[in-house]
């Protein structure tokens, strides 16, 4: 599941399964710097949408990373963005960088800047103006904080239209990803899913970070003591090796197909990129 041979992405379709994972970066000082250092040559990497830094910021980073030979992934948040105009006009730097991939998202304001309420409008303004583009859209598992697991899967379904894969957020065990996605291919949604996983990072760090970036229930698993925590765990150290081989194995037990995960860094490049060189 997570180790075939690369596919290109600019081929992706929906159904079509992609076997690299993508790393997910903030965009801040040196983290370009970190990717290049770090992570294999032409990765997959994903640029958040940070409320600090801007819609600008990720952008660039973006830009940069294109340059440098990765596969750029810029987070648009609707909420952030104007309208439709503003969308569009981001829509062609993009592809004047050389970027052909974008994961959308509605964003954290509860207020849009504009009139793009949600992730649906944002897909639709892009796809007006880059009917190409090869974008993905999130998934949760664990749940939505703002929507029934029911209407959250009828949007997803309406996104999918114009969308080529879904991310899941991060969790830490496998059977909500499963169920959830034995949920959505019941309701007709064929995208491939990529699992939302955290990589290799200090495990005080993600306990404190981890429970400010939307990740569900599954956390709690980190805090249990007992075996289940040891074998998760590397002393001090979260490692996701024993969640994508559980992951694995339940997804083929379910006869699903999922496609390689979605690794969120928090900008820990050295330990994400020695982790996967070996895989």
């Amino acid at each position: 599941m997570v180790d075939a041979p690369a596919v290109d992405p600019r081929c992706s379709t929906p159904g079509a399964v992609e076997h690299r994972p993508q790393f997910e970066v903030i965009p801040l000082p040196g983290v370009l710097e970190a990717v290049i250092a770090h992570l294999p040559p032409g990765s997959r990497v994903s640029v958040t949408s940070s409320p600090t830094q801007g819609q600008e910021a990720s952008l660039a980073l973006a830009a940069d990373l294109a340059r440098a030979g990765f596969t750029a992934i810029p987070h648009l948040a609707a909420r952030r963005i104007r309208g439709a105009a503003q969308a569009q006009e981001m829509a062609a730097r993009m592809e004047e960088a050389g970027i052909r991939e974008a994961f959308v998202i509605a964003g954290d304001p509860a207020l849009p800047a504009g009139g793009l309420a949600g992730s649906l409008d944002l897909l639709e303004a892009l796809h007006a103006q880059s009917p190409f583009l090869v974008a993905g859209v999130a998934g949760y598992p664990e749940g939505h904080p703002h929507a029934e697991p029911a209407a959250e899967l009828d949007l997803l379904r309406r996104k999918a239209e114009h969308a080529s894969y879904v991310v899941t957020q991060m969790c830490f065990a496998p059977r909500p990803i499963i169920d959830w996605a034995r949920r959505a291919r019941e309701a007709g949604v064929d995208l491939p899913v990529r699992p939302g996983v955290a990589g290799p990072v200090d495990l005080a760090r993600l306990l404190r970070i981890g429970s400010r970036v939307g990740v569900g229930p599954s956390l709690s698993v980190l805090r249990r003591h007992g075996t289940g925590l040891r074998r998760l765990m590397r002393p001090g150290t979260w490692s996701p090796e024993d969640l994508l081989a559980d992951l694995a194995r339940d997804a083929r037990a379910a006869r699903l197909e999922l496609a390689a995960p979605h690794v969120y860094t928090f900008n820990a490049l050295e330990l994400t990129g020695a982790h996967w060189a070996g895989r």
